[in-house]
């Protein structure tokens, strides 16, 4: 009777090991969740860092391309009253008139005066 008694002691012995090796594999699967929740807490702030800054950028390139086409427009606008001031440039110097001469002059000063003066005046209302 008393082998009976110790083989079963045995065993109780040996489910007391089994269950103490089953918690700590327990408590170590729980830390490791623990840490892959933390991580993943942590990767989904940095997405979200990442996801603000990328709207913020795309915001940025939406203004920088609306001043780039202004400027365009202002440059075009400018290329144009110069083109068409080179055109009556060339047709008086065609004519040969000394007094036609002196007043296209003053035109191209006087045009050149309000383009310098439009351009500056619409770069600071942007």
């Amino acid at each position: 009777g008393g082998g009976g008694g110790s083989g079963s002691g045995g065993g109780d012995g040996g489910n007391r090991w089994g269950s103490a090796s089953d918690r700590v594999a327990e408590t170590n699967r729980r830390l490791l969740e623990q840490q892959n929740d933390s991580s993943i807490n942590t990767l989904a702030d940095q997405l979200g860092r990442l996801k603000e800054l990328s709207i913020d950028i795309n915001e940025e390139v939406a203004d920088q391309n609306r001043m780039l086409d202004g400027m365009g427009n202002q440059m075009n606008s400018a290329s144009g009253l110069l083109n068409e001031t080179l055109g009556k440039l060339g047709t008086m110097l065609k004519s040969g008139g000394s007094k036609h001469m002196v007043y296209l002059i003053g035109f191209v000063v006087f045009s050149f005066i309000m383009i310098y003066w439009i351009m500056t005046h619409k770069s600071q209302a942007v």
